[in-house]
């Protein structure tokens, strides 16, 4: 039987965007070291991938989310938000295929609720103080490009055409050759003589400054010879730093660490400078599978003042509570914490003596929490730290580093959420201070305008002053 004919209006407002749902994006990279370990099937993905629908109170009570048939009660209200992510809209039983999206949802309101900017990721293994540079800086958050751009920018932008060689497996990178990379050798050999042409016009140019002539004609790619050519691609097998940097500029290539370039330098050509640039901030680990912000926060910096309502601005953000998930324990060969914070486990640093498993367990209550779990605590062991610095690995993982809270903001966070009355306790005794009422006696006190209870005393001219 022929399927029910379809209006150009009813048509139109299935394709439209406000009417229909995006396409689920693809889903995080397993990670292969994972074969031999147990996960559970129920754990949170890195990000999510696809919409979040919501709806209110009133409509979730009979079931309309905002789609053609009513969704069941019995699954929709036993959660504390209205938060639904939709798998497929028309399943073959035909039933929608739903289920809770609270975790990414609620993880996004609490890292919101931080006021921390994403950075760009520092340099790999670095024990200095990382440079806390927005992902949308002007230098380095830009797309539209032209050739000349791309390759200017390749160690400061994070889009690229092609893959990260580092990250690709061995199957993968022989499918990139095979698709991608065979069929372009008449292209790239044209690249490379449109790239000889540019240099001989620069060495010509050169030339003629020196000798105070003036400048010849631009040397194009029909100019130069076959013989001059193959010299240059003799040359440039022996140069593999140049040979790299043409490869990746021609296929526009994610950049390789700078450690591994420079273990190329021996093969420079005798009198043929060249400069380094800085360290591409996504060599170590690759650019990441979206914008380096994604979507999490819109911040560029930090740097704003915290002002309380009583005790005024403030040096120092106010502390987040974190939750000691696994301790420190030395039989187990576990010498970092990993702690909770907003929704994601954070792995403290070990160039900070803070969080160092070396420092004696018992030397301050961070460090003596860090050690031990405390079981009889609502919620388990928990702890006020810092929250430094944000940024997105390659995978699309966030990752928070955290430092040592200050003490008199820990008092005064604790205070604004009731757990502490420093405040409280301070006023009360500035309106009634203790005063000496009998000189002879310091020791014997009460307060000023009442009389003691318990004690009579009758007067005479001594007590009075006469």
């Amino acid at each position: 039987m022929a399927g029910r004919g379809v209006s150009p209006g009813a048509a139109l407002l299935r394709s439209s965007r406000m009417f229909s749902m995006p396409s689920p994006i693809p889903t995080p990279p397993s990670d292969y070291s994972s074969a031999t370990k147990h996960y559970s099937p129920t754990a949170t993905i890195s990000y999510p991938t696809h919409l979040t629908v919501t709806t209110t109170s009133s409509s979730r009570i009979n079931g309309d989310w905002g789609f053609k048939r009513p969704f069941p009660l019995k699954t929709t209200t036993n959660t504390t938000y209205p938060l639904i992510r939709v798998k497929q809209v028309d399943s073959t039983e035909h039933v929608t295929d739903f289920q809770s999206a609270s975790d990414h949802t609620i993880t996004l309101q609490k890292y919101q609720e931080l006021n921390m900017p994403i950075s760009v990721p520092g340099p790999k293994d670095s024990a200095a103080k990382p440079d806390l540079k927005s992902v949308f800086e002007e230098s380095g958050d830009v797309t539209a490009l032209d050739a000349e751009q791309k390759a200017e920018l390749a160690n400061k932008r994070w889009k690229f055409t092609g893959p990260w060689l580092a990250g690709m497996t061995d199957g993968d990178f022989d499918r990139f050759i095979e698709k991608e990379v065979r069929g372009r050798r008449s292209e790239f050999r044209a690249f490379l003589r449109k790239n000889l042409a540019a240099e001989m016009t620069a060495d010509q140019a050169q030339k003629a400054r020196e000798a105070r002539e003036s400048e010849p004609p631009t040397v194009s790619a029909s100019d130069v010879t076959d013989e001059d050519f193959m010299v240059y691609l003799r040359d440039l097998r022996q140069d593999r730093m140049t040979l790299y940097a043409l490869v990746g500029r021609f296929l526009d290539l994610a950049p390789i660490d700078l450690d591994t370039t420079l273990k190329f330098l021996g093969t420079l050509a005798p009198n043929q400078p060249r400069d380094i640039d800085r360290a591409s901030p996504y060599g170590a680990y690759g650019p990441p599978i979206t914008h380096p912000s994604a979507g999490l926060s819109y911040l560029r910096t930090r740097n704003f003042q915290e002002n309380h309502p009583l005790y005024g601005p403030q040096r120092h953000h106010p502390p987040v509570k974190a939750r000691i998930l696994k301790p420190t324990h030395f039989p187990t060969g576990t010498f970092r914490a990993s702690i909770g914070l907003a929704g994601f486990v954070v792995n403290p640093l070990v160039t900070n003596g803070v969080f160092n498993a070396t420092r004696a367990w018992n030397q301050s209550k961070l460090t003596s929490a860090l050690h031990n779990i405390e079981l009889e605590e609502r919620g388990g062991s928990k702890l006020y730290v810092q929250p430094t610095q944000a940024t997105v690995d390659s995978s699309g993982r966030i990752c928070i580093q955290i430092d040592e809270a200050n003490p008199e903001s820990e008092v005064v966070q604790k205070e604004m959420v009731g757990e502490a009355s420093v405040f409280d306790q301070m006023l009360k005794k500035s309106e009634t201070p203790e005063v000496p009422i009998n000189q002879r006696h310091p020791g014997f006190s009460a307060r000023m305008g009442t009389r003691p209870r318990g004690l009579r005393r009758d007067g005479n001219a001594q007590n009075y002053g006469l």
